[in-house]
């Protein structure tokens, strides 16, 4: 608990309690801490109150997960109320804590900024008009109870995957530039040209491909992982290329939000894997891309 001194006597103590949820939405979901507040000493009630921050994940060093604010405006009040926090969390951040704790607690470290106007303070007393103050806060939640809030809101029957993408000119840049485009184009109800954009999310791609007559001259049960991975990659091509072309047969595919996450879902899982790829294999993979992508064409 914090108590907060605002001057003249003037305390505030502010309490952050253990989460009571997620809420689950399209893609981003809400974790909601209940927060408990007390006016005390020469702090009356019903002055403004604004209170918000940043949150950061704390387990294996200080990611920045986002801002956070209170559920609604409050006013101060001399008996104890309770209101919430709420933190919102995507789909991809819910995957990095999952990677993150590994199984274990979450723990996670609240900035907070605490704004009070006092009604009583006049106008020209400078900085004391908008006093603030700030704390840090640790919230530390237990494997069974964040397991226990997925569940209940469905969460953890859904997957996201991510993706390392570097902000340079790098095949892994590319793929990443095309998987975001093809997410954008489905929330804008753009199937087709969101499996557009996963095809060249494929084409992309650096790595050792083996060429499809290899690997069907290669006895089924003989088949190496790089192998079979090479075969996905050529599926994936080959299920995403009719939204490229125009012929009776392509335009016969009638491409839907489910299809097109379908490939951009199994897209993302191949460039996932094909991410901790050495420098010189992706170099060596690079020079025979061209190739190896017309023998995909086939």
């Amino acid at each position: 608990m914090a108590v907060l001194n605002f001057g003249a006597g003037r305390d505030l103590t502010i309490n952050f309690r253990e989460p009571i949820g997620i809420q689950q939405g399209a893609g981003l979901h809400r974790l909601i801490i209940p927060v408990r507040m007390l006016a005390i000493n020469q702090l009356g009630d019903g002055i403004p109150l604004d209170v918000s921050g940043c949150a950061w994940l704390s387990m294996t060093g200080m990611e920045w997960l986002g801002n956070w604010r209170l559920e609604r405006l409050q006013a101060t009040r001399t008996m104890e109320f309770q209101t919430n926090l709420v933190l919102t969390l995507s789909d991809e951040q819910l995957a990095v804590i999952e990677a993150r704790r590994k199984g274990g607690a979450v723990q996670l470290l609240f900035d907070t900024d605490v704004v009070l106007y006092d009604p009583s303070v006049p106008a020209n007393s400078g900085p004391d008009l908008w006093p603030v103050r700030s704390f840090q806060e640790n919230v530390h939640i237990f494997s069974e109870t964040w397991r226990r809030m997925l569940d209940q809101t469905a969460i953890a029957f859904s997957m996201a995957l991510v993706v390392p993408v570097p902000l340079d000119a790098s095949p892994q840049a590319r793929v990443g530039s095309h998987l975001r485009n093809a997410i954008r184009k489905v929330n804008d109800g753009e199937f087709e040209d969101a499996v557009t954009a996963a095809r060249r999310a494929v084409e992309s791609m650096s790595g050792n491909w083996e060429s499809m007559r290899s690997i069907v001259d290669t006895p089924r049960d003989d088949r190496s992982l790089d192998q079979r991975l090479s075969l996905l990659r050529h599926a994936l091509f080959s299920l995403a290329s009719p939204s490229a072309h125009d012929d009776p047969v392509a335009a016969s595919i009638q491409w839907d939000r489910e299809t097109a996450m379908t490939v951009i879902a199994g897209v993302a899982a191949l460039a996932a894997t094909k991410s901790a790829m050495t420098p010189a294999a992706a170099e060596d993979a690079s020079e025979e891309d061209d190739g190896r992508t017309a023998d995909s064409r086939g």
